[in-house]
């Protein structure tokens, strides 16, 4: 593996300490308007009462959102978000239980116990060279793409197989020992098949291309 890649990835793997300030009111206020912002506009998609005024033709008033069935509609809005924000924690529990992170910090993190988080997560948490057996895959997103680096069973290594964000298709074209090797590998992938910017948000984007090695050094096959 490239030196620098390894490198990379190593420091990635490990957990850093506090892994996150307590965001400030400021900042909780701002996440709370871009909930509530997100949920108002299901909800005027959603509403049949705008619905209806909409396909009419006729100018939707400001005080709709005073009706009762238009609150309701955001209401099913603020549930339905609910249950993506517990969707997009069970993967990223998952992920970061895969790559370094323990029970009791992802017990922390989503304000539980380290009993609770094992209870919630079971399976998350594993060693980065544990091959005793098969485990459930994980995802890395990076550059708008997606890859899952899976076990297999038996002591058999990891793979990973990826969609890049322009598209493209890869995987493995081995076994590696270890979930840190076949995760920098992946993330080299997603690197170099990152898609345009326009697709790419600030998160995912921030290490682009900044670990990919040398072409052809990686193992994967397109």
């Amino acid at each position: 593996m490239d030196s620098n890649l390894s490198v990379f990835w190593r420091d990635v793997m490990t957990v850093q300490e506090p892994p996150y300030r307590e965001p400030i009111d400021d900042e909780i206020v701002q996440l709370q308007d871009q909930v509530a912002q997100a949920a108002r506009e299901l909800a005027r998609a959603i509403s049949t009462r705008e619905s209806a005024l909409r396909a009419d033709g006729r100018e939707v008033p400001d005080g709709i959102t005073l009706a009762p069935d238009w609150q309701l509609a955001y209401l099913y809005a603020l549930h339905e978000i609910e249950g993506i924000a517990k969707r997009l924690a069970d993967t990223v529990a998952r992920t970061a239980g895969g790559t370094g992170a323990n029970y009791a910090q992802l017990g922390a993190a989503w304000g539980i116990t380290k009993q609770a988080a094992r209870l919630r997560w079971p399976g998350a948490v594993r060693r980065p060279d544990d091959t005793s057996g098969e485990g459930e895959p994980f995802e890395l997103r990076l550059g708008g793409g997606l890859a899952e680096i899976i076990q297999l069973p038996d002591d058999g290594g990891f793979i990973w197989e990826a969609t890049g964000g322009n598209g493209s298709s890869g995987r493995a074209a081995q076994p590696y020992g270890s979930r840190t090797e076949a995760a920098a590998h992946a993330g080299a992938f997603l690197a170099r098949h990152a898609g345009s910017v326009k697709d790419i948000d600030d998160h995912d984007g921030a290490h682009g291309g900044s670990f990919e090695p040398p072409p052809g050094s990686d193992g994967y096959v397109d």
